[in-house]
């Protein structure tokens, strides 16, 4: 978003002041009108710089608040109370031998490209190279390779991502870290020394993270 909203800002001082000085070019030899122009471009400066960031933060800010409300309304209704086994047969991946699914949501997948492969997804096919919002997920500024509509499943052993020529998962004793962000969950994984850091949308995050460490704590 913060991307975005500078080239908007930029496209529109710049075709202001395109206007300005050719509505007269004579202008163009008088100081006062120099000094207008540098004027002009320290304030694009400006906006350039903080709008952007105001107008992110003010979302950021918006969207978390929305969460909690949320997160309190779940929270009333039964919260963990309400989270049901599912068998397999209800489940869209293949799941193993015992293993039930607690939760399933669907949203984007972002896998962060400049991590070793097989510390997540090995094996996969590669993806368009994008980043995440900054407003969903801000300070995960990173090249990602993308899977859009993807499902994300919590089970009793794993987190597991399944959708178009897309099925692997993380084992919990794999899951080094989860970090709840306001538009989804920022999962954390490895092997040894190697590690690899993904990114998946959540209506609600606070509510996926809950649930998330009662299916941990229940493996």
């Amino acid at each position: 978003m913060l991307y975005a909203l500078r080239k908007l800002i930029a496209f529109v001082f710049l075709a202001g002041m395109f206007w300005l000085i050719y509505q007269d070019l004579d202008n163009l030899n008088k100081p006062w009108f120099m000094h207008a122009l540098g004027m002009i471009a320290i304030l694009f400066g400006l906006f350039w710089l903080l709008i952007p960031m105001v107008v992110v933060r003010f979302r950021i800010r918006r969207r978390r608040l929305q969460n909690e409300e949320r997160y309190r309304q779940w929270l009333a209704e039964g919260g963990l109370s309400t989270v049901r086994e599912r068998p397999a047969r209800n489940a869209r991946l293949a799941l193993e031998p015992g293993e039930l699914a607690h939760f399933h949501e669907k949203g984007t997948l972002y896998i962060d490209a400049a991590s070793p492969r097989g510390a997540i997804a090995e094996g996969q096919p590669a993806r368009p190279v994008g980043r995440p919002s900054d407003v969903a997920f801000p300070g995960f500024r990173r090249k990602c390779r993308i899977a859009q509509r993807t499902h994300c499943y919590f089970t009793n052993r794993r987190v597991a991502f399944a959708g178009k020529d897309l099925d692997f998962g993380v084992p919990f004793d794999r899951l080094r870290s989860f970090t709840v962000q306001p538009g989804g969950i920022v999962f954390e994984a490895g092997v040894g020394s190697s590690s690899e850091r993904c990114a998946f949308t959540f209506r609600n995050p606070l509510v996926a993270a809950d649930i998330l460490k009662f299916a941990k704590e229940g493996e």
